[in-house]
């Protein structure tokens, strides 16, 4: 498969939203991220792709209270995203709050199937060590969100190789791994993939793209 069909576009900081939408419809990425004011537009310029138009809820601070989360995803449902990103709580993530952790993301991922959403959670994996992360992925297969995504690419450290694999050692097929954060090379998303995740985050997805081009002769 062309890996341009596994790659989520994140926005270069030097383009307009126009350029962006223009640039993944091109490459014929997998998705691109819209907020509220700007999904009519992208779901419009896109229609006649297949292109996903997806939205996210407390990006990148991952600072709400379930029930505020739990209305943006609502707002997010109500604009018309079928696709969204929310981030686990860091202040729990980082003092280790597993009972709020499973109510977030089994109020979320309920949420979301009732209402044929697919939820990615976004968990950052970098400030966790192996037993958070377990007991993370373990929440993650009890109440079954579509995905779990390695990271903002906001916080210290992005998507971690011998991370990617544990959870797939976890999760196996029953949830969706995303790996994001500093993946800037053809060699470091097959990398990635071979490790476990099945969608990639990326804002180097056209270099990528170019690179497996160049590879394969095309």
């Amino acid at each position: 498969m062309s890996i341009n069909r596994l790659i989520d576009y994140i926005q270069a900081p030097e383009d307009t939203f126009d350029q962006y939408l223009q640039k993944a419809k091109e490459h014929d990425f997998r998705c691109v991220f819209a907020n509220r004011f700007e999904f009519e537009q992208a779901r419009d310029y896109l229609l006649d792709s297949d292109v996903i138009v997806a939205g996210y809820c407390d990006f990148p601070n991952g600072e709400e209270s379930v029930e505020a989360q739990l209305a943006d995803f609502e707002d997010q449902y109500r604009v018309g995203f079928r696709e969204i990103e929310g981030i686990l709580n860091q202040h729990a993530v980082e003092h280790r709050l597993y009972d709020y952790l499973e109510r977030q993301m089994t109020e979320i991922a309920l949420f979301c199937r009732d209402r044929h959403i697919d939820a990615k959670i976004i968990i950052e994996t970098c400030k966790m060590d192996e037993e958070c992360l377990t007991r993370v992925c373990e929440i993650a297969l009890a109440c079954r969100p579509t995905c779990l995504k390695t990271s903002t690419g906001e916080s210290f450290k992005g998507a971690e190789l011998d991370k990617v694999k544990l959870m797939k050692s976890l999760l196996g097929d029953e949830v969706q791994i995303k790996a994001a954060g500093g993946i800037r090379t053809y060699q470091q998303a097959q990398e990635f993939l071979a490790a476990g995740a099945s969608v990639l985050g990326a804002s180097a997805a056209i270099q990528i793209t170019q690179e497996q081009q160049a590879l394969l002769g095309a």
